[in-house]
């Protein structure tokens, strides 16, 4: 085994570590908030995101402290209930819009992801294309906003979709990522594409 790998293993078992602690501590602050609400405490505390972010930046050095703090930032996020605020895409072509479906799940959504701190929708939308597809991109105009709730394994979620145009750059569009797969579907068939939100589709032309 080269030095490569043994560190790449390493890596892994850090992973590993990181995905157990997170499971660990989503299962206290699941029970927090069922504690809070019996109460009727205010969900969320900002004092205490304070300290915890403090501590955490305390624990790293300089260099590494926007990184996780802003890891940090994003797991006190989830687990609030705070508006996700996401970027989405409609590429049309030949008839057609992209549209993105995670494994074994009978909806899909458009193409695009979440918007991160610092980021403008567009500058998000282009970001996760590249990630998910390995393709370059532009994001056009702002097509419009949809909001949406809906219920994810009993909890409710929130969230406010950006929709811009979007124009794909280079070859055949593959997935980078193993749990979600793409495919483009005739505009006349979105009914059986069962694309959610459903709201989302008033912004997607009739005509490619």
């Amino acid at each position: 085994m080269s030095e490569l790998d043994e560190l790449r293993n390493e890596v892994d078992a850090a992973d590993d570590a990181i995905l157990a602690a997170l499971v660990r501590r989503f299962d206290v602050t699941d029970r927090i908030r069922a504690l809070k609400a019996r109460d009727g405490l205010p969900r969320v505390d900002a004092e205490r995101e304070r300290e915890i972010l403090a501590r955490v930046a305390a624990a790293v050095p300089p260099a590494k402290r926007d990184t996780v703090c802003g890891v940090w930032e994003r797991i006190l996020s989830g687990t609030r209930g705070e508006i996700e605020t996401i970027a989405r895409g409609v590429c049309v072509k030949d008839g057609k819009v992209l549209l993105c479906r995670g494994k074994g799940l009978g909806s899909t959504y458009l193409p695009g992801g979440h918007i991160e701190f610092g980021e403008t929708g567009a500058e998000a939308l282009v970001r996760e294309i590249k990630e998910e597809t390995g393709l370059e991109s532009t994001a056009g105009k702002l097509l419009g906003v949809v909001e949406n709730s809906f219920l994810q394994h009993g909890e409710k979620h929130c969230e406010i979709n950006l929709v811009y145009e979007l124009t794909l750059s280079g070859g055949d569009v593959a997935a980078q990522e193993d749990w979600i797969g793409f495919e483009w579907c005739p505009l006349s068939n979105l009914d059986a594409a069962n694309l959610l939100p459903v709201d989302i589709r008033r912004l997607i032309p009739e005509n490619g």
